[in-house]
C-alpha cells in the first residue's frame, strides 16, 4: 500500500488517476483544500488524512470534521507502514 502526500489541488487530480485502490492519502499544505475533490474523486473517507495542523491554520477543519485529523508523529507511524511515498504537488 502506497502512502501518498497531497500538497495541492493539481497535485491531488494527479494523484487519483495514478493511485490504487486502498492507498492512503495525507493532505499536507495547500492540499487540505481539495479535501471535498478527494471524496468527489472516490477517495474512500478511511484512506484520507489531513494534518491537523494545516487544516486549522487554513479554516478547512470544521469543513472537513468528518475526515481523520492528523498529527505528526500520526504521520510518521504512516510513512513507517506504507510504502513507497509518493508527494504530489503542482
Amino acid at each position: 500500500m502506497s502512502l501518498h502526500l497531497v500538497f495541492s489541488s493539481t497535485g491531488l487530480s494527479a494523484c487519483t488517476r495514478r493511485r490504487q485502490r486502498n492507498d492512503k492519502l495525507v493532505l499536507l499544505g495547500n492540499g487540505v483544500y481539495a479535501h471535498q475533490q478527494a471524496l468527489d474523486a472516490g477517495v474512500e473517507p478511511a484512506d484520507l488524512y489531513l494534518l491537523a495542523a494545516d487544516a486549522q491554520a487554513r479554516g478547512v477543519s470544521q469543513a472537513a470534521a468528518a475526515l481523520a485529523h492528523i498529527d505528526y508523529p500520526t504521520l510518521v507511524e504512516l510513512t513507517q507502514q506504507c510504502s513507497p511515498i509518493v508527494s504530489w504537488n503542482d
